[in-house]
């Protein structure tokens, strides 16, 4: 760490601020903040990638190759296949994953569904099976909300099978 407040990017005198990962002085121009909503669909973020402050270095060998891999993932969570209980039909397993995966307290139904899928899409899997929804209404006086939460149960399944077999 320097001795001065001088910027360890642009050498600027009077940095305000410290990067987080190096403890290097950054001045506000440089200073590169971590959104809290960034990686919020990981159960526990990386140490890497937990704090909010980074100098452009620290940002660009920390944060940029997790959030490249996060956003891999989320792409391939967005392709899961979903099937519910209520699935009549036999579904053309691969294989299984041998627990379930569990959210709680989310927004709505179709973000319960999405963080399901990422769970699934981070141990590589392609579909979801067993799934279950439901919600809990939330009632402040006037306003009402709900509490989403859902399981199911990660699996691999043939894709082409699946896709004929649902057109």
């Amino acid at each position: 760490m320097s001795d001065k407040n001088e910027c360890s990017v642009c050498r600027r005198p009077k940095a305000t601020s410290v990067c987080e990962a190096c403890d290097e002085y950054v001045c506000k121009n440089c200073t590169q903040i971590l959104d809290d909503t960034a990686f919020s669909f990981l159960e526990k973020r990386p140490d890497a990638v937990s704090h909010s402050h980074y100098c452009s270095s620290c940002f660009d060998s920390k944060v940029v190759p997790e959030l490249e891999i996060y956003n891999e993932i989320m792409e391939r969570a967005k392709n899961v296949f979903v099937f519910f209980t209520t699935q009549r039909k036999t579904i053309p397993t691969i294989r299984r994953s041998k627990h379930a995966v569990h959210v709680k307290k989310c927004h709505d139904r179709e973000e319960t569904i999405l963080r399901l899928a990422f769970f699934a899409a981070q141990e590589n899997f392609n579909a979801l099976t067993d799934v279950e929804l439901t919600s809990q209404k939330i009632r402040n006086e006037a306003y009402q909300t709900s509490s989403w939460q859902g399981s199911g149960v990660p699996a691999e399944v043939d894709a082409d099978k699946v896709e004929r077999w649902m057109s």
